[in-house]
């Protein structure tokens, strides 16, 4: 467990009651225990979804929406006054009811099929902005057998190094109105493989050599494919380490 794998488990519990014995949950927890900044960021964002969730919940308009507008019409020839404050009031109100929905949307709700650009530069931004996993399991192949029952085609040979690591998560994703699994892994840190359909994505520049580019903050990022299927492995590690667990390959 490390504060990354930490983070991703812990981003799926920032609302609601936290999960009954669940060994990765518990292991999270227990890590930022010991970790006060992981801590902090935690209570963070459960205080900061709590703030939205409480907004949404007082900003909810009526169910009797349209008998009040009703009341309000029939009235206004005798209280001309009073139906203005109450107009000033709904107008305020839906304002904001919108501008709840708008944070809720930037802040509360899962946007991780709302990346756009190529598949490397999707996988990059989406590993640095940590992602939001379905599934977990530390047996990796549980995850593929998660993914293949979720309707992915998943190409016999994986990287088997990474497939010897211990599995965190994995979850489908829409990119580009095309499918792409992603498979997390502990492996000194986390390990995100991205894996598409070679026909989903044309505009893909990469052979079957394994290519290495360095990003800012130590991120490293390797591509390639085999026959039908395309890899995007992402990594805050230096390219040498992530050579290791594809030296087989």
């Amino acid at each position: 467990m490390d504060s990354q794998k930490a983070k991703l488990i812990l981003s799926n519990y920032t609302l609601g009651p936290e999960p009954n014995e669940d060994e990765t949950f518990d292991a999270a927890r227990r890590f930022a225990a010991q970790d006060p900044e992981l801590a902090s960021w935690w209570e963070r964002q459960k205080q900061e979804d709590r703030a939205i969730q409480e907004k949404l919940d007082a900003s909810a308009p009526p169910a009797d929406l349209r008998a009040a507008l009703h009341a309000t019409i029939e009235y206004q020839q005798s209280a001309k006054r009073r139906r203005f404050v109450l107009l000033r009031n709904w107008i305020s109100l839906a304002a904001a009811f919108v501008l709840g929905i708008g944070i809720y949307y930037q802040y509360g709700i899962d946007r991780s099929d709302d990346y756009s650009g190529t598949l490397t530069q999707m996988a990059y931004q989406y590993s640095v902005d940590g992602p939001r996993l379905k599934y977990f399991d530390k047996d990796t192949q549980n995850l593929r057998q998660w993914l293949t029952s979720n309707g992915f085609d998943l190409p016999e040979q994986l990287p088997p190094k990474l497939l010897d690591q211990e599995g965190i998560g994995c979850r489908p994703l829409d990119w580009s109105t095309q499918r792409v699994a992603l498979m997390c892994f502990n492996a000194e840190t986390v390990y995100h493989l991205f894996i598409g359909q070679e026909g989903d994505f044309p505009e893909f520049d990469a052979s079957s050599e394994i290519e290495y580019a360095s990003y800012d903050d130590g991120w490293t990022i390797s591509k390639w494919k085999d026959q039908e299927h395309l890899f995007v492995l992402t990594a805050k590690a230096p390219p040498e380490q992530m050579s290791n667990y594809l030296a087989s390959k």
